[in-house]
């Protein structure tokens, strides 16, 4: 069991802080949508984190690997990809700053590797796993030119580090006509895996046979499932029985309930030899 670690920077809201503005890397609104309690709402301008609070905030994500591994967990994962803060350092849209944190993709990676480095002082690298990837989100995450070379050199830097893994994200939304049109479908991991010698997680639409096929083309050594572990708890008995899939029910998803947590149902092969299920509750 891993625990994920991440900072959501802009992608706060006031409403979760006390009434306190967000912080990022600059004061750049990256026109997205934040979960509050009352519901999503806009994200709004953050404050740009002063040079000290980028080396308490790497300071923390290395207390809270401490205390993951204290809890009992087996490694922690780096969140660098998505919406986030650190995404938000490498993003050349929401990054504008002037110091060593910004500009040329040597200062846009130094945030991450300072929590890298954070990190791996307080558990071993074999301990430790990042997921990255490059995107194409709405408002200021629309891939741009430095989109894909910002996250090539960060892949590159990380494979120097002998981590536990590197998962990778593929396309969660249409690339075409975008910088990283190239990447679409299996393209994101054709690309990174030769610039990343560990062992490398594939995700994003994933199904049995694709998962399969990943793995023995030599693109992946792993592959991981989100969205079908959701509705099928009992995913890996499936897959071996090669037995149908239960549906993510959406409106479950997100804080909006206890329903849908662990109430999905599960199955049990009949006794005789027609290929049919039965489902009851767990």
């Amino acid at each position: 069991m891993i625990a994920q670690l991440w900072h959501l920077g802009a992608i706060s809201h006031p409403e979760l802080r006390d009434g306190a503005q967000p912080v990022s890397a600059s004061n750049v609104n990256p026109g997205q949508l934040s979960f509050t309690r009352a519901g999503r709402k806009p994200t709004v301008t953050p404050r740009p984190l002063t040079k000290q609070e980028i080396r308490v905030t790497a300071a923390d994500f290395a207390r809270a690997a401490r205390n993951a591994m204290e809890a009992g967990f087996d490694g922690v994962q780096i969140l660098a990809n998505y919406l986030y803060l650190i995404s938000q350092f490498l993003n050349a849209a929401t990054n504008l700053r002037e110091d060593e944190y910004g500009g040329s993709l040597e200062n846009r990676t130094r945030f991450l590797f300072e929590v890298v480095e954070s990190v791996l002082c307080e558990v071993d690298a074999q301990h430790v796993g990042v997921k990255i990837s490059p995107m194409h989100e709405g408002g200021a995450f629309r891939a741009n030119d430095e989109t894909l070379p910002v996250t090539e050199y960060a892949i590159q830097k990380l494979d120097t580090y002998k981590l536990s893994h590197l998962l990778l994200m593929g396309n969660t939304t249409d690339f075409s006509g975008t910088p990283l049109e190239k990447l679409t479908g299996d393209g994101m991991f054709q690309h990174f895996r030769p610039l990343f010698s560990g062992t490398l997680i594939a995700n994003v639409k994933m199904d049995r046979d694709r998962g399969n096929r990943l793995i023995a083309e030599g693109w992946a050594d792993l592959v991981a499932f989100g969205r079908l572990y959701i509705a099928n708890p009992d995913l890996v008995q499936r897959f071996a029985e090669n037995a149908p899939l239960a549906e993510v029910d959406w409106e479950t998803v997100y804080a909006s309930g206890p329903h849908g947590y662990s109430d999905y149902p599960t199955y049990q092969p009949l006794k005789d030899n027609l290929n049919l299920y039965t489902v009851e509750k767990s």
